[in-house]
């Protein structure tokens, strides 16, 4: 008994199951993407202006003192930053036995969330041009199958589907690409300003 026929039925089915899940997450990835952009541009312009208005390097001396990132600093800073800055005060400025623990924790979890961030779009790269691919192979076998039968319409229909899918998944790779190294960059220097604001504020700790 040859059992490869029903094998082969069975693999069939499953890989043209798998095709409106491919589409669909090549949609909201395309959709999640698009407000990932808005996100992102904005965040640009604010780093451009930031940049503008000085280095934090030459406030340190401002921070130490004052053990606090002051408001006129803080602004040119994101959000992120400077909310790190209110809970490193927090526990500098609190009653705490295990003070330089909790800040090694503080700073080593703010490290991971950033590195985080990164991680998300980065993920886009991979899977963009997986599901493209499988967008694009997926198709071509159901087309080669009409094709058998004289169905032209079925092939030109799953060709214009496996093109679209292959076009969409490879753009997907590209723009999340683009994103990711610039993140990266701005991860960097995030983990710059950390190290200087943490050094800066527990100075008087730790020596």
């Amino acid at each position: 008994m040859n059992i490869f026929p029903a094998f082969q039925t069975i693999l069939y089915t499953v890989s043209t199951a798998l095709l409106y899940p491919v589409v669909v997450l090549l949609i909201v990835i395309s959709l999640w993407l698009v407000v990932y952009t808005g996100g992102f541009l904005a965040e640009w312009i604010k780093r451009r202006q930031s940049r503008s208005n000085g280095l934090l390097a030459d406030s340190l001396e401002i921070i130490k003192k004052n053990e606090s990132l002051p408001s006129e600093i803080g602004g040119n800073l994101p959000l992120h930053i400077t909310n790190y800055a209110k809970e490193l005060e927090d526990i500098i400025h609190g009653d705490s036995l295990f003070m330089e623990e909790r800040i090694e924790d503080l700073n080593q979890r703010k490290e991971y969330s950033l590195v985080k961030e990164v991680d998300k779009i980065r993920l886009i790269v991979r899977i963009g041009p997986s599901l493209g691919l499988m967008g694009t192979l997926i198709p071509m076998g159901t087309g080669l199958a009409g094709l058998t039968q004289g169905n032209m319409a079925q092939l030109s229909s799953s060709l214009i589907l496996a093109f679209t899918t292959t076009v969409v998944g490879l753009a997907l790779g590209v723009t999340a690409h683009f994103f990711s190294v610039v993140k990266e960059r701005w991860v960097i220097e995030d983990m710059r300003h950390v190290n200087l604001i943490t050094e800066a504020m527990t100075q008087e700790i730790y020596h």
